[in-house]
């Protein structure tokens, strides 16, 4: 994955100074914490290089019995982060001090698809609040496609991007663009052109606030 895109999407997150905050706690580590004045509970954070060996992600792939795309690998391991509410989607985040505690946490819903890994929680889908935001490892793609697990439904939803990389871009479009997407309908366009296997194709009807399956 070409690495200016991983620097792209971290740009766009800290457009919005609200994102960098987070509540102030033991958990939060020192090294994370900008020392602006925030008025309380919040303190600023920023984003850190990451310090994460790939031999260590693949020892927690294999105690977690996944192999996941490199993509994901590569912007899991580039940067340290905190809270990463993206307005479409939140992504789990990897703490200086305990990198994997998001994504452990994500891994413990209790569904037949997740606990087999035939779809592996990468964060959690927002606008319904369905249920986790997932990449599907069914048909063992190089890059899988991206779905959620429809709690309602208790099915997997048709991907909402093709890849992972296509998360990463279109988030950085729609955050780049103010999170206007559903109000400016030249923008939706923009946006689900960048994707047509994706987000342009059979997850159109989610983007364009069809509603879900029940």
């Amino acid at each position: 994955m070409d690495p200016s895109l991983i620097d792209r999407f971290y740009a766009a997150l800290a457009l919005d100074p609200d994102r960098m905050r987070t509540p102030a706690g033991p958990d939060v580590p020192l090294d994370m914490l900008t020392g602006d004045k925030e008025p309380p509970p919040w303190v600023r954070w920023r984003v850190v290089p990451g310090r994460l060996a790939g031999e260590t992600f693949r020892k927690w792939e294999e105690e977690h019995g996944v192999h996941l795309p490199e993509s994901f690998r590569e912007w899991f391991l580039a940067r340290h982060t905190l809270t990463l509410d993206c307005g479409i989607l939140r992504l789990a985040c990897s703490p200086s001090n305990k990198p994997f505690a998001d994504l452990d946490e994500l891994l413990e819903w209790d569904e037949e698809p997740i606990r087999s890994r035939q779809i592996f929680p990468i964060g959690d889908e927002s606008l319904y609040n369905a249920g986790p935001l997932c990449l599907d490892l069914r048909e063992k793609r190089e890059e899988p496609p991206v779905v959620y697990w429809n709690a309602n439904a208790e099915e997997i939803s048709a991907p909402v991007f093709s890849s992972f990389p296509k998360l990463l871009e279109l988030t950085a479009f729609a955050m780049e663009t103010g999170l206007k997407l559903f109000n400016d309908e030249a923008l939706l366009a923009q946006f689900l052109a960048l994707d047509p296997e994706g987000a342009g194709g059979p997850g159109k009807a989610y983007w364009r606030d069809d509603g879900l399956p029940d």
